[in-house]
């Protein structure tokens, strides 16, 4: 009686690493298929919140660059979204009021759909015409949704 219990002891032993080896291929498989699908759709996703730009400012009050995970490169600092409309507000309020701002690729960061979002709400909210050079160099204006 003792023999037949480990057998199903080691039975079951095998079936759970089985389930839980393929719990994990699967796991992996839905990251690699969202990565994926991130990088394909990236590029249109960001030129959908972008316009071509009709009329180009001569000079910007504000350029910021595009710094990891969705943050912002100010003259070496780097700023979340918040901390970047913190500082906006700090120079309007000082006598050095911002109108137009311009975001640009980094130097290791490229600009990404959440630097985007994150600079139309800052524009939204402030009423600062955003621009941003795209990837390939181009300047747009981010379109500002009510």
């Amino acid at each position: 009686m003792m023999a037949g219990a480990g057998t199903d002891e080691t039975k079951a032993r095998k079936s759970m690493q089985k389930n839980i080896l393929s719990s994990g291929l699967k796991a992996i498989a839905l990251l690699l298929l969202v990565a994926a699908l991130a990088a394909c759709g990236g590029r249109d996703e960001l030129k959908k919140g972008t316009t071509d730009v009709v009329k180009t400012p001569g000079q910007y009050d504000l350029t910021v660059l595009a710094d990891k995970d969705g943050q912002f490169d100010l003259q070496g600092a780097t700023l979340n979204a918040e901390d970047l409309r913190g500082h906006i507000r700090y120079r309007n309020e000082t006598g050095q009021p911002v109108h137009t701002m311009l975001l640009k690729p980094g130097e290791k960061q490229k600009v990404t759909n959440q630097h985007i979002a994150g600079l139309a709400g800052i524009a939204r909210d402030l009423k600062v015409d955003a621009f941003v050079e795209d990837n390939d160099g181009r300047l747009k204006l981010i379109q500002i949704a009510d």
